[in-house]
């Protein structure tokens, strides 16, 4: 499949997901992400997901809530990939995943007490949806460039991620291996 039908493919999933046009309450049950939905089916779709393939993404997390009590919609949104590629039987193993935070999304993947200092609201409300995330399998990574300008602590951090050199370090890395990027 060409890179950029894929591309566009997949951004119209982040898109639905995003705007919670796939949400699902019976799946949320059962979905490997219960925080997130998932597609809606219909009989007419093409390119649904193809179990035979691997999919390499790395999600340039860049979408904020509009108030901090709220979850992220961009890990709702990656959360709903997850989900929707796994009711149409692509393995685990078939989704390597990759979400990089930087800029003013580092905030949602610090500890309770960074998040209350930095947005006034008392708990991280991602936490559970981030868990969710690492469970099934992916990988999060905070760009140290932006932590240390924003002069996070990097203890602050949650455990689940990783602190890397840079957002652009890792988005060049992983697109040289054959990731596509995403924005969530």
């Amino acid at each position: 499949m060409d890179q950029t039908v894929t591309n566009r493919f997949l951004n119209m999933i982040a898109a639905a997901s995003i705007l919670g046009l796939a949400t699902l309450p019976a799946l949320a049950q059962g979905a490997v992400v219960p925080a997130a939905g998932a597609m809606k089916d219909f009989p007419e779709a093409h390119e649904l997901p193809d179990p035979s393939l691997t999919y390499k993404i790395v999600f340039d997390v860049q979408s904020m809530p509009s108030s901090p009590d709220q979850v992220s919609p961009a890990l709702r949104s990656i959360g709903g990939i997850i989900n929707t590629y796994r009711n149409h039987g692509v393995a685990a193993d078939h989704l390597v995943f990759t979400a990089v935070f930087h800029g003013d999304t580092i905030v949602q993947i610090v500890d309770d007490a960074t998040y209350k200092g930095r947005t006034g609201y008392d708990k991280n409300p991602n936490v559970q949806i981030l868990n969710q995330l690492k469970a099934a399998g992916v990988q999060m990574v905070v760009c140290g460039q932006s932590a240390m300008a924003q002069h996070y602590d990097f203890k602050t951090i949650l455990p689940l991620a990783t602190m890397n050199l840079s957002a652009t370090a890792t988005f060049i890395n992983l697109m040289t291996r054959g990731y596509i990027q995403i924005k969530a």
